[in-house]
C-alpha cells in the first residue's frame, strides 16, 4: 500500500469518525490489497476483504468502498453475519446510513439457533427492523427439534417473501404454498402467524390434511399450542367441507361433506370434533361401499358433532329436511326416512354408524315425516318386470306358432299349385301330338 493510499484512508476515516460520532462507524478490518478509484471517494478492496460495523461483520473477495454514500458492494462471494443470524449469497451490498443489507444469486439465510432457513434468487435484509424480503423464488423454512429427536419442519413456498424475525411473522405472495406433517395448505395470498400460531389465506384458498379438505373464498387456521396440530379452521363464503373416514375394523369408510356461506370447525388431537355451517347450509354422508344412497341434510343453518372422527349427533336449523337410508346387516339398503321441520335433531349410532334417532320441531314449518320401504317398492318393481317379461315370452311363442302355421300352409299351396302346372303341360303336350300338320293335311285331301 503507498503512501497517498495510507493518506486517503486515514483522513476519510478521521473525517467519518467526526461526522458520525453518535453512531458506529463502518470499518474496514482487512483487506490484502486496496486501490484507490479514479471515481471520487471510492475504494478497490481484493483478497479476504473483511468490514465490521457495530455488531455486524461481511467478508468477500472483491468490494468496492464508496466513502461517500457508506456503501459496500461485494463481489467474489458475500456472507454477511449479525448476532441473530447470517446471509450468504454470490454478490452482496451493505449501506451503513440504513443498514440493509442486499445479496443475489443463490441466496441463503438463517438464524444463529438453526430455527430458521430462507432461500431465494434475491434478498433484503433490513438490519433495525429485523424484517427478510425475498422477491425472487422465495422459500421458508422453519425447525423444530422434537422430543424423540426428530425435525418439523414447516416451509413456504410462493414467489414474493416477506418476514418478520421479530415477530415470526411471514407474509406470502402469489403461488403460496405451505406444508407441515400432513398438512397442505395453497393460496394467492398467505399470512402466516408463527408466534400466535394462526395462518390467514385469501385468493382461492385450499386446506388439505389427513382426511380433511377445506376450500371457500378465505381461510383462517388456528393451530394448538405445540404449532404442530390443527386447532380449529373458518372458512368464509362460498365453504366447503369434507371429511373422509377410512375403513375400520371390517366396517365401511364414511365420507361427510358440507356446503354453506361460512363454515367453522374444531379439531382435537387431529380428529374433527365440531363442525358448524351457517347460511344456506346444506351436507350429507354415506357409506363408501353404498356411495349411491346419500344421507342429506338442508337448512338454514347446520351443525355437526363427531366423536372419534365418526358422526355422534347432528341439529339441522331454519327449514330444515333431511332424508336417511336404513341399511341392514347383509348391507342391503330396506327403506328411507324423509323429515321436514323448523329443526330436525338427529341422533347416530356409531357402532353401526348408522342414524338411532331422529327428533322433529315445528313452528313455521310443520314437523312431518314419512318412512319409504324400498323393498317393497323394490318387489312391486321386480314383479312388475317378470310380468312384463312374461308378456313378452307369450306374444313371442304366439308370433312363433303362426309363423310356423302360415308356412305350412303356404308349402301345401306351393305343391298343389306345381303338380296342377305340370299336369296341364302334360295334356297341353299330348293334344299337341294328335293334331296333323298343315302339309300332312293337304296331301290327304288332294289324294
Amino acid at each position: 500500500m503507498n503512501f497517498r493510499a495510507f493518506l486517503f484512508i486515514a483522513t476519510t476515516f478521521l473525517a467519518s469518525t467526526l461526522a458520525f460520532a453518535q453512531s458506529s462507524p463502518l470499518i474496514m478490518y482487512h483487506a490484502d490489497n486496496l486501490d484507490v478509484s479514479r471515481k471520487r471517494g471510492t475504494l478497490l478492496l481484493t483478497g479476504n476483504v473483511h468490514f465490521v460495523h457495530d455488531s455486524v461483520a461481511f467478508k468477500t473477495q472483491r468490494a468496492s468502498w464508496n466513502r461517500n454514500s457508506e456503501t459496500v458492494e461485494c463481489g467474489g462471494g458475500f456472507l454477511f453475519t449479525h448476532p441473530s443470524g447470517f446471509v450468504r449469497a454470490r454478490n452482496g451490498s451493505y449501506q451503513r446510513k440504513s443498514e440493509i443489507a442486499i445479496a443475489s444469486g443463490e441466496v441463503s439465510a438463517g438464524d444463529s439457533a438453526g430455527n430458521y432457513l430462507m432461500t431465494g434468487q434475491y434478498l433484503k435484509y433490513d438490519r433495525k427492523e429485523d424484517i427478510v424480503t425475498i422477491p425472487m423464488s422465495p422459500r421458508l423454512y422453519q425447525y423444530e427439534k422434537q422430543k424423540d429427536g426428530k425435525i418439523d419442519t414447516v416451509k413456504i413456498e410462493s414467489k414474493f417473501l416477506v418476514f418478520d424475525k421479530k415477530n415470526s411473522f411471514a407474509q406470502a405472495f402469489q403461488d403460496v404454498k405451505l406444508t407441515q406433517k400432513d398438512l397442505v395448505v395453497t393460496c394467492d395470498t398467505g399470512y402466516f402467524n408463527r408466534k400466535d400460531n394462526w395462518l390467514s389465506m385469501k385468493g382461492h384458498p385450499t386446506c388439505d390434511m389427513k382426511n380433511y379438505h377445506l376450500t371457500g373464498d378465505s381461510i383462517f387456521l388456528v393451530l394448538d399450542e405445540t404449532g404442530k396440530m390443527l386447532k380449529s379452521a373458518l372458512v368464509i363464503r362460498n365453504a366447503h367441507g369434507v371429511q373422509n373416514e377410512a375403513p375400520k375394523r371390517g366396517n365401511p369408510g364414511n365420507v361427510t361433506e358440507a356446503f354453506g356461506d361460512t363454515l367453522y370447525c374444531e379439531f382435537k388431537k387431529g380428529k374433527i370434533e365440531r363442525l358448524y355451517v351457517n347460511v344456506n347450509a346444506k351436507g350429507f354422508f354415506y357409506e363408501t361401499d353404498l356411495k349411491e344412497y346419500r344421507n342429506l341434510m338442508d337448512g338454514d343453518r347446520l351443525d355437526l358433532y363427531f366423536k372419534k372422527g365418526r358422526m355422534d349427533r347432528a341439529v339441522v336449523s331454519g327449514k330444515a329436511q333431511s332424508t336417511y337410508f336404513y341399511v341392514k346387516k347383509d348391507r342391503t339398503v330396506s327403506g328411507k326416512n324423509e323429515a321436514t321441520g323448523d329443526t330436525i335433531h338427529i341422533l347416530f349410532d356409531a357402532q353401526k354408524n348408522a342414524v338411532k334417532s331422529l327428533k322433529l320441531m315445528g313452528r313455521k314449518t310443520n314437523a312431518s315425516g314419512r318412512f319409504i320401504d324400498l323393498e317393497k317398492a323394490n318387489r312391486i318393481k321386480e314383479n312388475a318386470k317378470k310380468d312384463s317379461l312374461a308378456r313378452l315370452d307369450s306374444l313371442a311363442a304366439k308370433e312363433k306358432s303362426s309363423k310356423k302355421n302360415l308356412t305350412e300352409s303356404d308349402s301345401t299351396t306351393i305343391k298343389k299349385s306345381a303338380n296342377d302346372k305340370r299336369l296341364r303341360s302334360l295334356l297341353n303336350r299330348r293334344r299337341e301330338k294328335g293334331k296333323p300338320t298343315d302339309e300332312s293335311a293337304k296331301t290327304e285331301d288332294a289324294q
